[in-house]
């Protein structure tokens, strides 16, 4: 009797998946109740090491080695912004300059204003001023 190789999913690996999807589910619902990111947390340790930073740093090196500058072109009169498209040859190309912002930036702390003393009055003694001047 020759046994035939049967095709689908194994019962084992499927529970290994539904395992990995709940426990990610259970850490998204943590990481929610908490107010903390489990997963970048994880990221940022994983980067740390030094096998994760040479990962990183290789990566930047491929990303910058072979980037050609975005040029600004006018294509069919269409504006175009593209590092294929818009070359040197094209006479309405040129060069824009990218500004990366790098995410969002906390707000500046506003100036604290001179004390109020003996040089200016203040908002109260105004008030008053008007209120007996009128």
């Amino acid at each position: 009797m020759q046994l035939k190789y049967q095709k689908g999913l194994s019962l084992l690996w499927t529970s290994v998946i539904v395992g990995l999807v709940a426990l990610a589910g259970m850490v998204t619902l943590m990481s929610a109740r908490y107010e903390r990111n489990y997963f970048a947390e994880g990221w940022k340790r994983l980067t740390k090491t030094d096998v994760g930073q040479a990962v990183q740093q290789a990566g930047q090196d491929v990303a910058k080695a072979d980037a050609p500058p975005i040029r600004k072109c006018v294509i069919d009169g269409k504006t175009v912004y593209s590092n294929v498209e818009c070359d040197k040859a094209n006479p309405s190309s040129r060069k824009v300059e990218i500004h990366d912002t790098k995410g969002f930036e906390a707000p500046k702390v506003p100036v604290a204003a001179a004390p109020e003393g003996e040089g200016a009055p203040s908002m109260r003694d105004k008030q008053i001023d008007k209120a007996v001047n009128r």
